[in-house]
């Protein structure tokens, strides 16, 4: 049973730490008073490769920044519990993913409430759930490709393999 726990231990772990991380990375960039200027390398390479000399950020709608960062959210939310609980949660693992994304939508708007220079949109929130519905409905897509399907499941079970004989050796 013990060696049980550690194979589920690691495949979880392949599963949430991503989430945890990306997750992580949102709220500290909303933590930011002013982002864009933590991100000036990166604007300036943008700006390089557009033919004008527009800012980036007025090119692109805020609201197309929050989709694609919670279309992210959305696969990585949905992998993570579709794995972790998938055969207990059967259709309804989309649903939970979307309600973990809106909850954390609606912490990341009251944060911002509080962060210095920056205020409260809800239709920062609608693009966060369009994102994550968005995220979660391709994952649902692209899992059914043979090959995305095989790498997604057979990297745990190589993982728990490894991890289960490097704790054997120990």
């Amino acid at each position: 049973m013990n060696q049980d726990f550690r194979k589920d231990v690691w495949s979880d772990l392949w599963y949430w730490v991503p989430l945890l991380v990306y997750a992580g990375a949102i709220i500290y960039l909303s933590s930011l008073s002013v982002p864009k200027q933590e991100f000036a390398g990166l604007v300036h390479i943008m700006k390089a490769m557009l033919p004008s000399q527009r800012d980036v950020f007025s090119i692109i709608s805020d609201k197309y920044y929050h989709i694609a960062e919670y279309a992210i959210l959305g696969v990585l939310t949905y992998r993570a519990i579709r794995y972790s609980w998938g055969k207990s949660l059967g259709a309804s693992a989309g649903m939970l993913a979307m309600l973990c994304i809106i909850v954390f939508g609606c912490s990341d708007e009251v944060h911002q409430w509080f962060t210095p220079l920056r205020e409260t949109d809800g239709w920062d929130l609608l693009a966060d759930t369009i994102g994550g519905f968005l995220g979660v409905s391709a994952w649902e897509v692209v899992r059914n490709i043979p090959l995305i399907r095989v790498l997604d499941e057979t990297i745990p079970l190589k993982l728990q393999m490894t991890m289960g004989m490097l704790s054997f050796k120990v």
